[in-house]
């Protein structure tokens, strides 16, 4: 009679749940599961307040070229209507009108647009043949103080242009070319991030490739010419962007070698107007200064994918 308690007892032991299991520290499947939901959970937050930070810093950055925009659109006495005291009705044009565009239209501002970008387009060709046929130069030769003209290269990247301006201005007026298109372009032809770019990335090129074209009979020129090119084309897209951006957006250069009027850039004409007008009218410098900032944008967002997959690509080379 004892042992069958004694076995009866064992059995109900084995039937009741573990109290270390529901008091003490859970099994380890159990354990493993707490960790993934708790990382997936900080995960989520963690990205939550990324993309609420990101969303902070991009209204701070819209909103002011919003206003702008829509101050362009509004009448010269209802600019600063709704701003002092600040109403929300200052996002919203308070008479929409097209006069300010009209005006700086009629002053020679489209001009300053086409001329800027005929340089912009003109010094985007030149470079990328240039500084494309440079960087394949660095990354598939030897030569004779090729490490001494790289150094130099990437040394010409910390030196800032307000170092350069006094001795590129003397050369420009030794060569006769103030006023005159060659100021423009010429002297930003010669660009050490292009040349950079091309050569990081020619560098990520098997020599396979290269040497099969060799054996087939093609010069380095076809060989350039036909399978590097189209190969490069992220990395053209990338100087194409950096190197308009530059002459978009250049203001000094310009207004020192070329302050004719019939090769006045954009940037310059912006200043112009806010001079002429005293800093009185802030319609015609809103209007300005929205296609200024317009014309970029459109260039940059549609191309902006092969902008970073070549950043990236030159950066892991």
């Amino acid at each position: 009679m004892l042992s069958l308690v004694v076995i009866e007892g064992f059995r109900m032991n084995r039937s009741l749940p573990n109290p270390r299991s529901r008091a003490g520290l859970p099994p380890v499947a159990g354990r493993v599961a707490a960790g993934i939901r708790y990382r997936r959970t900080l995960g989520a937050a963690s990205i939550g307040a990324s993309y609420l930070g990101l969303l902070a810093l991009a209204l701070l950055v819209l909103i002011p070229l919003w206003w702008v925009m829509v101050s362009s659109f509004t009448t010269r006495e209802t600019v600063w209507a709704n701003v002092l005291p600040f109403n929300w009705r200052a996002f919203l044009p308070a008479e929409f009108t097209l006069a300010a565009y009209e005006e700086i239209f009629s002053r020679g501002f489209g001009r300053a647009i086409s001329n800027t970008l005929f340089v912009g387009f003109v010094t985007v060709v030149l470079t990328i043949v240039i500084c494309a046929m440079a960087g394949f130069a660095f990354a598939r030769f030897e030569f004779r103080g090729k490490g001494t003209l790289w150094v130099l290269v990437l040394l010409t990247l910390m030196v800032p242009s307000e170092l350069t301006v006094i001795p590129s201005y003397t050369l420009v007026s030794a060569f006769g070319w103030v006023n005159t298109w060659a100021a423009l372009i010429i002297p930003a032809i010669g660009n050490a991030t292009a040349i950079f770019l091309f050569r990081q990335f020619f560098a990520g090129i098997p020599q396979d490739l290269f040497d099969a074209a060799r054996v087939d009979g093609a010069t380095w020129g076809r060989v350039f010419r036909n399978i590097v090119l189209p190969l490069s084309r992220p990395v053209m897209v990338t100087s194409g962007i950096l190197i308009f951006l530059g002459q978009w957006n250049s203001f000094f250069w310009p207004m020192l070698v070329a302050p004719d009027a019939s090769y006045r850039q954009i940037q310059v004409a912006v200043s112009m107007i806010g001079v002429d007008q005293e800093l009185t009218s802030w319609d015609l410098i809103f209007a300005s200064s929205t296609i200024a900032a317009a014309v970029p944008l459109l260039l940059v967002l549609p191309l902006q994918r092969f902008y970073v997959n070549s950043i990236m690509g030159s950066g892991i080379k």
